[in-house]
């Protein structure tokens, strides 16, 4: 299992953000945000710019992470919301935003697409799947399939896929073999869901995953917090010898997410996460 690196979450200048990663001693990443921007969402400047520093520092691009079926940052900075009740908005996700996605994709290299499934109203009750969720995560891949690519579902506290169990739901309801999943323990912590990720989610999904992003959780005084990996409540130990005993060739994402908690100090955060996360690696093996 190889590291890889979201950029952004160091620093939203790529240039910077990879010089870092290869100091330590990193040459993957997945790209998300650049100079503020969900990329390829920005002016052609920013996606220019994205790719000549992947270029300079001879990263390897592992994925992307575009905001497909979440609310999408317009050029003059406003969002536009995506869900159920806007089923223009699905409609332009799917043959606007995602092409210009595989155009993207395209320039780095890369395969892979990371989506999301729409979000789950706070009041929404039950556990039934919105046939709109499945409806239109399966003209995505079918697009994804024409094109080329896989589409990885990436589990999200708000969405439709907010834990293993949901995001199995949502697979197999899909039923394509261009749908994978880009699983996130501490996504599942952070939603306070009742769901233990490691133990009852993780095997739910496991033949599914395509890519895994690392970071950590806890709840503390009823509030979530993005915490230093290893100080949460994900058991990365245990998380790491079940994607080694399935035999996960995918990456290994760092997402940290210590920016949203502090921005002092961030280099220096984020490089002992990496130490911490290269360590759990070395201890897995």
């Amino acid at each position: 299992m190889k590291l890889s690196l979201i950029p952004d979450e160091v620093s939203h200048d790529p240039f910077t953000a990879f010089e870092l990663a290869r100091k330590w001693g990193i040459d993957c990443c997945e790209v998300r945000y650049a100079y503020r921007w969900r990329m390829p969402f920005c002016p052609p400047w920013a996606t220019d710019r994205t790719v000549a520093a992947v270029q300079a520092y001879a990263m390897t691009v592992t994925g992307i992470s575009p905001g497909i079926f979440k609310p999408v940052m317009q050029v003059d900075g406003s969002y536009i919301p995506v869900g159920l009740d806007a089923p223009d908005e699905i409609d332009r996700h799917i043959d606007v935003y995602l092409p210009s996605c595989f155009a993207f994709a395209e320039r780095l290299h890369t395969r892979n697409i990371t989506v999301f499934a729409l979000a789950k109203p706070a009041a929404a009750t039950g556990s039934a799947l919105p046939q709109a969720v499945v409806d239109a995560l399966g003209r995505a891949a079918d697009k994804a399939w024409t094109a080329g690519f896989l589409l990885l579902l990436e589990n999200g506290a708000g969405t439709w896929a907010d834990t293993g169990q949901a995001a199995h739901a949502v697979l197999a309801a899909v039923g394509s073999k261009h749908l994978k999943l880009t699983w996130d323990a501490a996504n599942v912590i952070y939603g306070a869901c009742l769901e233990n990720p490691v133990t009852e989610g993780y095997p739910q999904v496991r033949s599914c995953v395509g890519n895994v992003h690392v970071k950590d959780a806890k709840v503390m005084d009823g509030k979530p917090h993005w915490v230093m990996l290893g100080e949460g409540d994900v058991d990365w130990p245990a998380q790491l010898r079940l994607l080694r005993q399935d035999n996960y060739a995918g990456p290994l994402t760092l997402e940290p997410h210590l920016q949203y908690e502090s921005p002092v100090g961030l280099v220096a955060r984020v490089g002992e996460f990496v130490r911490r996360a290269q360590a759990l690696v070395s201890t897995a093996r």
